[in-house]
């Protein structure tokens, strides 16, 4: 982002217009066979109204006004950060106030409510800021209204928490707006203020920020997602269930049955067990039931004396082996942490014999498949990538959007491990500095995709890929224009008044229609004008 001084705005001023919200609208994706929606790399929900009035006031009737009000405060002010956090990888190199104004535009993207700014005032660099905002169609009034009826004070706890929370992020020290004026108690609209939180303590609802420092502001540089150094990787619910039930049972000697699909990371897990283990100084043994006999099965036994022994896809394992190992686990004199990992269900497929299931299956864990945690691809794309970078002693140059959508729509059969062959084959194909693209990870064989967009007219459609040589029209204006023997140049100057135009102005949101920094288009449109 480029160095900017301080904003002042107020009033009917343009400079308060916001900008075109498209390149926030194409990271709103719906996924009906998932039963996903996203926001980026965040999991959201559509929630009724009625479900947030029955919440109100169960809240109020269980913990008081004062405390109902702060844990509805506190969801706002994390979903705004959230949202923050979000604002700052979509517009990085856009105007401080566009950046801003992602929040207002946001909020009512997600159906919480219109915002119209009234006057806006920031310096990021001394910490002064002063915003005043006017709401229309506030969900909270409407879901307070169809529950208490009239308020004698304002009802806009959450959303008010949202617009600290966003503020926050941007400013890099606590903001705190307060509701002057709200519908539910009779005013035409509701209209809010914010301001820097200051020296003293923080109003009740806001008390947790006593505890809670701030991020750092939009000028440094942008927190990385968070990265787990460990042998699988992701912040999924699923995933994350898995880890702790990882450490707890490390430290006993209870055998650990893992489950999932090919290419989960079951190994890893496994592995990760014992390395928490008393046993990580002993070896760690894997055999593969469906390759293994009974001289191999001897061996394994005798190498895994003092460590621990995997059998991976003990459902491949034949009968009379089952046996063998039924027996090695009940003589218990191999001094061995026993593991297994299996495809399949085996309280289910009937493959593994039921006392063997019931020695080796003491403590499951499942892993899920990767298209149920989609929101690890970026994390374990960009660790990939890392690896790849390092082994072959090249810079990559990132990924484009049209792969990262592929990515995100696949459904990969063969899991993690399928992303890594992906990844590792794009590696090679790629360029020094050269991004990643589509045909880079998947030569033309990925699944069509099965998410929605939100158009910019309010309703779902198929998500068409960037680079869609389909799209309609494109060929017919090509030949128009090279029918027209209009030069690159010419043609450049045309499209840069085109997007200022439509942009009403805004350099910032014309760059964006254009793919471009601002700074790069303020350099080319200084060249139409020269």
């Amino acid at each position: 982002m480029s160095e900017e001084g301080p904003f002042v705005a107020a009033g009917d001023d343009d400079a308060l217009r916001l900008p075109d919200s498209a390149d926030l609208l194409k990271h709103l994706r719906f996924s009906p066979k998932d039963g996903r929606i996203t926001l980026g790399d965040e999991r959201m929900v559509l929630v009724h109204v009625g479900a947030l009035a029955a919440l109100r006031r169960e809240l109020i009737a269980a913990l008081g006004v004062a405390r109902a009000r702060a844990v509805l405060t506190r969801m706002g002010y994390v979903s705004g950060q959230r949202d923050g956090e979000h604002a700052r990888r979509v517009r990085g190199t856009a105007s401080y106030y566009d950046l801003f104004a992602a929040g207002p535009q946001l909020h009512a993207l997600e159906g919480m409510v219109a915002v119209r700014p009234l006057e806006v005032q920031f310096d990021i660099e001394r910490g002064h800021f002063r915003g005043e905002f006017a709401w229309r169609s506030s969900a909270e009034v409407e879901a307070h209204l169809d529950s208490e009826g009239r308020a004698a004070e304002p009802v806009c706890w959450n959303l008010i928490g949202y617009a600290s929370g966003f503020t926050t992020v941007f400013m890099g020290r606590p903001i705190v707006f307060r509701e002057v004026a709200c519908r539910a108690c009779g005013a035409r609209h509701c209209r809010i203020v914010g301001r820097p939180l200051g020296d003293g303590p923080p109003p009740p609802e806001f008390e947790f920020l006593a505890t809670h420092p701030p991020p750092r502001p939009p000028g440094d540089a942008a927190t990385p997602p968070p990265r787990d150094d460990g042998p699988v990787i992701g912040c999924a619910t699923g995933l994350r269930a898995a880890w702790a039930l990882v450490e707890r049972v490390a430290g006993a000697e209870l055998p650990v049955l893992l489950e999932g699909e090919p290419g989960v990371g079951k190994r890893h897990l496994a592995r990760a067990v014992h390395d928490r283990s008393r046993r990580a100084a002993g070896p760690f043994v894997v055999v593969r039931a469906g390759a293994l006999d009974r001289a191999g099965l001897d061996d394994a036994l005798a190498r895994a004396r003092g460590g621990s022994l995997l059998v991976a896809d003990l459902d491949r394992l034949s009968p009379d082996l089952q046996d063998r190992l039924l027996h090695a686990f009940d003589l218990g004199d191999h001094d061995l942490r026993w593991l297994a990992s299996t495809r399949v269900d085996l309280r289910r497929g009937g493959l593994v014999r039921d006392e063997l299931v019931q020695r080796l299956g003491a403590f499951p864990i499942w892993l899920p498949p990767l298209r149920e945690r989609r929101e690890d691809i970026p994390l374990l794309l960009g660790r990939f990538l890392d690896q790849q970078a390092r082994a072959l002693g090249r810079r990559l140059g990132g990924v484009t959007e049209a792969a990262n959508n592929a990515l995100l729509d696949h459904d990969y059969p063969g899991n993690v491990r399928e992303l890594w062959g992906r990844v590792a084959r794009a590696a090679v194909l790629v360029g020094d500095d050269e991004p990643v693209d589509r045909g880079h990870l998947f030569g033309g064989d990925e699944a069509p995709p099965a998410r929605l967009e939100l158009a910019p007219a309010g309703v779902l459609q198929p998500i068409r890929p960037a680079t869609d040589p389909a799209a309609p029209g494109v060929d017919d204006l090509i030949d128009a224009l090279l029918d027209r023997r209009a030069g690159i140049e010419a043609l450049e100057q045309a499209l840069i008044r085109g997007a200022v135009t439509r942009a009403g102005g805004n350099l910032a949101a014309a760059a964006r229609l254009l793919g471009l920094t601002r700074p790069q288009l303020a350099y080319r449109f200084r060249k139409t004008d020269g």
